[in-house]
């Protein structure tokens, strides 16, 4: 550590520890790492969710820790960031972005449906199982379409495939849930995608120089 660097940690830990969590997570990269921390806790209590829950609840519950594991094979190092960016040119995908796409987008999407799927309506667990199915067939077609592997392609192959395949068959044979359900909830992640897709984009075009002219 140069004394720079030393100096801005000392700089950001009087700032409150706020700060210094955002910088550690964020400006400093930590949080893929920390979330295969906690995906190993998670699984560490799995047995004990599923020795108290339904196997439908259970799987609902699993989804998270596999994408937490997703992510560490996706972000650990920057990877997926800097792949996005090559392809679309400059910053378009930001670290502070990337993060909370990912804490909101995915963390707070999978406990949200894993608290109604066990509070409200086990149907809700579709919620989590739909955004591990989407993320897997946008790497698998990103893959094919671009003949490369990109980051988060392996674990979206071996693991998102088929423990949400078998998610996916579990609820609906505990739930029977209508074609309404599968179209809103499904909806909703393929929105979600759509929609970071297009903020990438418009990111991209707003920081490109505008063309002159004559």
């Amino acid at each position: 550590m140069t004394a720079n660097d030393a100096a801005a940690r000392r700089s950001v830990a009087d700032r409150g520890w706020p700060a210094a969590c955002w910088w550690w997570l964020v400006d400093d990269w930590n949080w893929p790492a920390a979330g295969l921390v906690a995906a190993g806790l998670i699984v560490g209590l799995l047995p004990v969710v599923w020795a108290v829950a339904s196997p439908a609840l259970a799987l609902v519950v699993t989804q998270l820790p596999l994408y937490l594991i997703h992510q560490g094979e996706e972000h650990i190092g920057d990877r997926f960031r800097r792949h996005i960016n090559a392809q679309a040119g400059g910053d378009a995908l930001s670290r502070a972005a990337t993060f909370w796409i990912n804490s909101l987008g995915v963390w707070g999407v999978d406990l949200v449906s894993i608290v109604l799927a066990a509070w409200l309506d086990l149907a809700w667990g579709f919620l989590a199982v739909y955004l591990t199915l989407v993320n897997a067939v946008v790497h698998l077609l990103a893959g094919i379409v671009r003949r490369e592997i990109n980051p988060g392609l392996v674990t979206a192959v071996v693991s998102f495939l088929p423990c949400g395949a078998a998610a996916w068959w579990m609820l609906e044979r505990a739930t029977g849930s209508g074609v309404a359900v599968h179209l809103a909830l499904a909806g909703f992640v393929v929105l979600e995608h759509a929609l970071i897709v297009a903020w990438v984009v418009a990111r991209r075009d707003s920081a490109s120089p505008p063309e002159h002219c004559g």
